[in-house]
């Protein structure tokens, strides 16, 4: 007797395979990176120094990023940034397929979950774990916990999107692209029902209660993220005429299409066994018409952003975008008719298995050789261990003190202080952007500053304590090589800063 498999009821042995794929995937992008690249990228080692701090927030982000990028990297070293990534979208998958099992059924909801890595963000840029990547979880999480509380209007589910929403802008303020759509949902006159009842209040209370730290830290710091936010925003638009500032969002949308471009070709091929435009339409009105409150969540924070560029003249940056495509594959899969359903799905997984070798080839190739190849590296092929060796043997040299501080270039401090327990940085720029630094701190253990040689960096905080304070200073420069010997070696400027109760006998005579 031939036992008929219906999209319900997958079998299990045509997926061991792909199963046994995706989790080669996921260990070799968690491991490989650490190993090919000799540094890791800028928001990496920025967000790991932010959160040594344990701050409630910094002067481009909210803290919790970086808190848990911090614990990984303290946990795993190197290989924990990697780990993290992976985690985050290996997370967002499952939390995607939860939803489209809810919404549709467990084949569907596998294969529309699986189908989210045919979107460009959630491979190579998942490389660099920073404030997006972090959000993966978090949208894919809260359009799950808005859909369960507008269809079973549970307390539960409630309290899970605050908390979610709360943890959402503790992450990154973006977050609220797609709190505010959700918001709007319930203003329609079919969702009023929603407002008379304790649910989305209690949403409110917990997700305000999670963030009000947050906004102390704000208030108390002259709201430093939203200046950088709206810097960043500014130099999108900088030199444009009004019209481009106004239309910047075509250039946002065209950059999520290509983003999107796997998954399309994935669909192309596989469009016999698609519903027509027409048909889709009847299944949106049919038994299934939660499907629309799918669309909505997924349309409506680009909707959002459109409508903000359009009227206020917004920039929008193209890796805004990064967190907000969780549902891509959940709709196109969708979009596939029952009939046709078993084949559709058995050549899909081989061709997403397909564009995962290719993106994962190319990613690694591009770590581990991609200087050699252009001869000119990225932040990943930077000399990160031979620059930190070189800070602490030049602070060993000259101070019997532990070293207590970097300060200058951001990215090399970064690097310096990662590598070597962990001393505070103090950034370029205004005095706020490094609260952690005081100037009696600077007087009684110095600091070491570096930046490139002959870039400018600008430290009010140190020139004050410099002018009263009582130190012996060094100057040098290191030179060192790269990995690919035809480049020019980096040359770096450091200046020593020794307070004289921690000088040497080097320095005595």
């Amino acid at each position: 007797m031939t036992v008929k498999h219906t999209p319900d009821h997958p079998t299990r042995t045509p997926y061991l395979w792909f199963v046994l794929c995706l989790i080669a995937y996921f260990v070799l992008w968690s491991i490989l990176p650490a190993f090919l690249a000799s540094s890791v990228a800028l928001d990496v080692s920025e967000g790991i120094n932010w959160g040594s701090e344990w701050q409630w927030g910094y002067y481009k982000h909210p803290p919790l990023s970086s808190w848990i990028l911090y614990s990984f990297y303290q946990l795993f070293g190197h290989i924990g940034p990697y780990v993290l990534s992976q985690l985050c979208v290996l997370l967002t998958l499952y939390l995607v397929y939860r939803l489209g099992k809810t919404v549709f059924n467990q084949a569907t909801a596998i294969l529309g979950s699986v189908l989210t890595l045919a979107v460009v963000y959630y491979v190579y840029p998942s490389l660099e774990f920073n404030h997006n990547v972090a959000q993966f979880p978090i949208w894919a999480g809260l359009s799950l916990a808005f859909y369960h509380c507008i269809t079973r209007e549970r307390i539960g589910d409630w309290l899970w999107l605050g908390v979610l929403g709360g943890l959402g802008m503790l992450t990154k303020y973006s977050v609220a692209f797609l709190l505010i759509p959700m918001a709007l949902y319930l203003l329609l006159p079919s969702q009023w029902h929603h407002l008379k009842r304790v649910g989305p209040w209690a949403a409110l209370a917990l997700m305000v209660a999670l963030f009000v730290p947050h906004v102390y830290w704000l208030a108390t710091h002259d709201w430093l993220p939203f200046g950088y936010a709206s810097g960043r925003s500014h130099d999108v638009a900088e030199g444009a005429d009004t019209l481009s500032r106004h239309t910047s969002w075509l250039g946002f949308f065209v950059a999520q299409l290509v983003a999107h471009i796997p998954l399309l070709i994935l669909a192309f091929i596989n469009r016999k066994s698609l519903f027509k435009p027409n048909a889709y339409r009847e299944q949106l009105t049919s038994a299934k018409s939660n499907i629309k409150l799918l669309w909505y969540i997924w349309a409506a924070p680009l909707a959002l952003l459109v409508v903000l560029s359009l009227i206020f003249g917004i920039g929008l940056r193209d890796m805004w975008g990064m967190p907000m495509w969780a549902l891509s594959g959940l709709l196109v899969a969708s979009f596939i008719k029952p009939e046709y359903f078993a084949i559709a799905n058995k050549r899909m997984q081989r061709r997403l298995i397909v564009w995962l070798s290719i993106a994962t080839v190319l990613s690694m190739v591009y770590v581990g050789a991609g200087d050699y190849l252009r001869h000119k590296p990225s932040r990943m092929q930077w000399p990160e261990q031979a620059i930190a060796d070189n800070a602490a043997q030049t602070w060993q040299d000259y101070s019997s003190c532990p070293l207590d501080s970097v300060s200058g270039d951001r990215w090399l401090g970064a690097l310096i202080a990662m590598n070597n327990d962990f001393p505070s940085q103090m950034i370029s720029g205004p005095a706020s952007h490094s609260p952690w630094m005081t100037a009696e701190r600077l007087r009684t253990h110095g600091t070491l500053v570096v930046k490139e040689a002959d870039a400018e960096v600008e430290l009010p905080l140190l020139d004050q304590v410099v002018n009263k304070g009582d130190f012996i200073k060094h100057q040098g420069q290191w030179q060192i090589a790269w990995r690919d010997a035809e480049i020019a070696p980096l040359i770096i400027d450091w200046t020593l800063y020794v307070p004289k109760n921690c000088q040497t006998a080097q320095d005595a005579l």
